[in-house]
């Protein structure tokens, strides 16, 4: 009681309670911000609204696993498109036309008319590589009751690659010489690159390898 009666003056303050008040509505947005960095935090209801739309899928779902570097993916898929593209067609221009698109130097990488031909394969295969690589991410995870739909970049316009799994359906595996065993899972029968920190929670991270039959 005597406790109260000398902290009364100061829970009546309202100046106290007001800095009190802003001090914990910065920790709370603090500590919001660093979940968001770490992966584990989806921004709001009208970013995932926004995404679902995006992404065409029903209100029902429930955002489980998003990427923030989609952006990066995006980006990463035009470049080296656009420069496989141009190398192609100036090897294809030079193949037709018969005339040097690039002067051989002893200071260029060029030395013969007809190492365009060898960069334009080296770069296609590279640009096939990465869309192959990128092709293995998903951005978003979806999840609906017992059902999951994984959501991957767009390959072509307007269309966005979508992957139906079940919960059991998931497992870890590793592959000979491959750079990423530690993020390489089954998600059904398609194999992914998948990065638990960024999962909504560890819970439905686990979720997702635990069968309907392993409940009981």
């Amino acid at each position: 009681m005597q406790l109260l009666k000398i902290l009364k003056p100061f829970i009546n303050n309202k100046k106290i309670s007001s800095v009190l008040s802003h001090r914990s509505l910065k920790t709370t947005s603090s500590d919001c911000f660093l979940q968001k960095k770490l992966g584990r935090y989806v921004s709001s209801l009208e970013k995932e609204k926004h995404l679902k739309q995006l992404d065409r899928v029903s209100e029902s779902h429930q955002l489980i696993y998003y990427m923030p570097m989609e952006s990066y993916i995006s980006w990463s898929v035009h470049t080296s498109t656009l420069t496989a593209s141009l190398i192609a067609l100036a090897a294809i221009y030079q193949y037709t036309y018969n005339l040097h698109v690039l002067e051989s130097t002893q200071f260029t990488l060029i030395l013969e008319k007809e190492d365009i031909y060898y960069f334009a394969v080296g770069f296609i295969t590279i640009n096939a590589l990465v869309r192959w690589i990128i092709s293995k991410v998903p951005l978003r995870i979806y999840k609906i009751k017992n059902q999951y739909l994984a959501i991957y970049n767009k390959q072509l316009p307007g269309l966005r690659p979508q992957h139906h799994f079940k919960r059991g359906e998931v497992k870890k595996v590793d592959f000979i010489l491959n750079p990423w065993n530690n993020a390489t899972y089954k998600l059904g029968n398609q194999t992914c690159l998948i990065l638990p920190d960024y999962f909504k929670t560890p819970f439905e991270f686990h979720q997702m390898f635990d069968s309907e039959k392993n409940k009981y």
